[in-house]
């Protein structure tokens, strides 16, 4: 009988070869598999994603405080603008400030009879609440949440609902919870409506 193996492995070895055993060289097997060109690219289009959102937040951080979410503030404007006037005090003791720049930024801010409070600057007529600058914020004295605003010159009331507030020095103050009926404000200017509903449900 003949040995097929003995003479399949002799013919073969006659043709290539094997390496020996010494030569166990995981590099080269991949090398020749195509695995470490493939490792490669994952890594250059890792490297490429990486840089890609790097430059894409770099850009909106540059592009934020050029004023491009903002309705065209930037912050050195927000910081340039003071609540330094009061326009009206509450009945209860808070002071609504307002205050705007050359550049025609406006700046309001709710001080509570306690001191708490909150601010907000920006153009009038770019907010989501139509022609005014509004906030909703805690009066930190009662424990409840108002709805403050500074709009246009010409306008002396604010129609909320069946709820008349009076306008004083172009700013307001009106209770959160009256904020989500339909609102507008009214004066020698026209009327026009403000979308308080905005800032109610906040």
């Amino acid at each position: 009988m003949i040995d097929v193996e003995r003479l399949i492995r002799t013919e073969l070895d006659s043709v290539r070869p094997l390496p020996d055993g010494a030569r166990h060289d995981w590099d080269d097997v991949l090398a020749r598999s195509g695995q470490r060109n493939r490792r490669s690219r994952r890594r250059l289009l890792l490297a490429v994603a990486a840089g890609i959102l790097i430059v894409a937040a770099s850009a909106a951080g540059i592009a934020a405080a050029l004023g491009a979410f903002s309705g065209g503030v930037t912050i050195a404007q927000v910081r340039a603008c003071d609540p330094s006037t009061v326009a009206l005090t509450t009945p209860s003791g808070a002071e609504v400030l307002t205050g705007h720049t050359e550049e025609g930024v406006y700046c309001l801010a709710y001080r509570s009879a306690n001191g708490g409070g909150g601010g907000t600057a920006g153009r009038l007529g770019t907010s989501r609440v139509g022609d005014a600058l509004a906030m909703k914020t805690l009066d930190t004295a009662s424990h409840t949440y108002v709805i403050v605003g500074l709009v246009p010159a010409g306008y002396t009331t604010l129609t909320v609902g069946s709820t008349t507030i009076p306008i004083e020095n172009q700013a307001f103050v009106v209770d959160s919870e009256k904020a989500d009926a339909p609102a507008a404000i009214s004066g020698p200017a026209g009327t026009i409506p403000l979308n308080l509903r905005a800032l109610a449900g906040l």
